[in-house]
This record gives structure tokens, sequence and C-alpha cells, in this order.
């Protein structure tokens, strides 16, 4: 095994603070408003583009963005769309989306922006601040673990629409706007899952995670002195993890120091929630 590469005093991804609710409003209204900009910026065959999520072209993902921000607006509609039974083999939000898009596949790009813009302020509010009767209900995911629903709608929901926009402008070839305030606080939030997620496959061991780029940074996951680092670009990082790279295709894009069986075995399968 090599020497440890990073020092002790790198900070602990188990010790990155989890959003509030103020925070949560901000991380979902600016996810929503850069979305916005973008969708609003492109050209009509940039609409039919696939994208990374392979069912779906560019329209498709606007449509599931539309549908999820209006999920966001009433118990009733949440119930009416969380109820979607899931075919076998697919994942529970594998139905809602399914239904989200289908319920807009006729719907123009200027309506599915209208619905975004009318729906979305409403649910980034009631996202933050309301639904309290379910909010503190925990229900198991097979990608999140045993989550409350708090989670999703002060983290995975930004972290949703980010992700998208990420797609969307690589679907479209547009550059991806970051600020540290906004694109390095959801990305610090994917690493706190992260580690939470490798606790157990480290196994009383820890490694240095550097992620390069405006939204990256440095993070040590697990106990005790790093015996490895991982390096690579932070946007890259939430492609794999979110499922968008193969394990081989990010093993290419990676540089790993010291015990570099470790690295492989600790992100061989890894998803985060999206």
């Amino acid at each position: 095994m090599n020497a440890v590469l990073s020092p002790s005093t790198i900070t602990s991804a188990e010790s990155i603070p989890y959003a509030n609710a103020d925070e949560a409003h901000r991380l979902l209204t600016t996810a929503l408003s850069r979305f916005l900009t973008l969708i609003e910026s492109l050209h009509v065959d940039d609409w039919s583009k696939p994208t990374a999520c392979t069912a779906w072209n560019v329209h498709d993902m606007v449509a599931h963005q539309a549908g999820g921000y209006a999920s966001g607006t009433s118990y009733k509609e949440m119930i009416r769309q969380y109820t979607s039974k899931p075919q076998p083999g697919q994942l529970p939000e594998d139905a809602i989306n399914a239904l989200q898009v289908g319920e807009r596949a006729d719907k123009t790009p200027a309506e599915l922006i209208a619905e975004l813009k009318q729906v979305g302020e409403i649910a980034a509010r009631n996202w933050a601040y309301g639904f309290n009767v379910i909010k503190w209900i925990a229900t198991p995911h097979p990608v999140g673990g045993f989550m409350p629903i708090r989670h999703l709608m002060w983290v995975i929901h930004s972290r949703d629409t980010w992700m998208h926009r990420l797609d969307v402008c690589r679907a479209a070839n547009r550059p991806f706007e970051q600020t540290r305030e906004h694109d390095g606080r959801i990305v610090e939030l994917v690493v706190l899952d992260t580690a939470k997620k490798l606790a157990k496959k480290l196994n009383g061991q820890a490694i240095t995670l550097s992620l390069t780029g405006i939204s990256g940074g440095t993070w040590k996951i697990g106990k005790g002195e790093p015996v490895a680092e991982m390096e690579m670009d932070a946007l890259d990082f939430n492609i794999f993890v979110s499922g968008r790279f193969s394990y081989e295709e990010v093993m290419k894009r990676v540089n790993i120091s010291g015990d570099k069986n470790l690295v492989e075995f600790a992100f061989k399968d890894l998803l985060v929630l999206y």
C-alpha cells in the first residue's frame, strides 16, 4: 500500500452541514431559475436532441421537470403522481417520471416553459416550508436508503433540477453556468450522501475525494488517515454517481493514488439518489 497522499486536516465529508428550510428554498429557486434561463435559450432543434438519460430527449426531460414541480403544488397532485404503480423492475420514481413525461408528450416547448413558471415557485416554497404533515415520515428507497421525505424535498429536488440542467447543457452543447455558492453546495450535499453510502464499504478505512472545478472541493471519506485519493472533475463525478457514466467509463476519467483496489471497490456499483 502506498503512503497517504492527503493531509489529515482535510474536511471530513461526514461533517458537511445538512440543509435547512431556508437554504433548501434558495437551492430550489436558484436551480429552477437557471434551468428556465437555459431552456428559454434553446433552439427549436435542441428540443429533440438525445440526453444522457437515454430514454429521454430534451423535451422529455423538461416535461419531467414540469411534472415534478407540479407534484409540489398540493397534496392532491403529489398523491396522484406518487401512487403511480411501477412496472416490474422499475424504481418507484420511474413510474412517476413516466406519468409526468407521458402527460406532457404533446405540449410545445413554450407550454412546458409556461407550466414550469406557473408551478415552480409554488412547489419550491411548499417543499421548503410546507407539507409538514408528511415531511418527517421516513420510507425505504432502493437507492436513497431509509430516508425522510424531508430529504427528498430539501435536497433531492434541487439536485435533480441541477443535474438535468447539466444534461440539457451537454445535449445542446451549451455552457454550464456555475458559482461556488450554489453549484458547490449542491455538490457538497452529493458528497455527504456519497460518504453515507460508502461508510460500510470502506470498513474502517478512509479515502480522499478531490473534485476539481468551480463546484469541487476535497474531503476525507471514512475513518482514520486516508490510504488512497481519487481525483476527478466535479461534474463528471455527478454524472458517474447518478448512473450516467458506466464504471468503466469513469475509470478513464479519474486519477487514483494510494490503495487503488480500495477506491475501485468503494465506487463499484455506487449510486446516489438524484
